[in-house]
């Protein structure tokens, strides 16, 4: 009878990646590439939302639709512009907003937020108690 072999050994992604991160120029790197792809997913969170397609977006900041698609997919290696997001916030009815805070090793927290407003939440919690009733 042949003998089972034993599965090969894998290599642990959190321990990897923690000791990436212990090098600076890693860090910063990741950091980056994280802030754009959260920035990618409000950007065209808050799109879809608004029931806006690219182009239109793009129209109501006096910019383009290719531009759009770039901010959304993250494919840039260069963070969006503050202004340009400003004017993205402005024509989806937001407010940008800059905020330094603490770091803190215990939670993983986003880096962008997108709050929901407060007409959809107050209908929320309208339809809620109506229903629990």
């Amino acid at each position: 009878m042949a003998k089972k072999k034993a599965a090969p050994m894998g290599i642990d992604g959190d321990a990897f990646l923690a000791a990436q991160l212990a090098e600076p120029a890693f860090r910063q790197a990741f950091e980056q590439r994280r802030l754009i792809h959260e920035v990618a997913l409000a950007v065209k969170g808050m799109r879809l939302a608004a029931g806006l397609t690219q182009a239109q977006l793009a129209k109501r900041i006096q910019s383009n639709q290719p531009m759009i698609a770039r901010i959304e997919k993250g494919l840039d290696q260069r963070t969006p512009q503050f202004d340009t997001l400003q004017r993205i916030a402005g024509a989806l009815g937001r407010q940008l907003k800059l905020v330094f805070v603490m770091p803190t090793k215990k939670t993983k927290t986003s880096i962008v937020e997108v709050e929901t407003s407060a007409r959809r939440t107050r209908k929320r919690s309208s339809e809620a108690q109506a229903a629990a009733e």
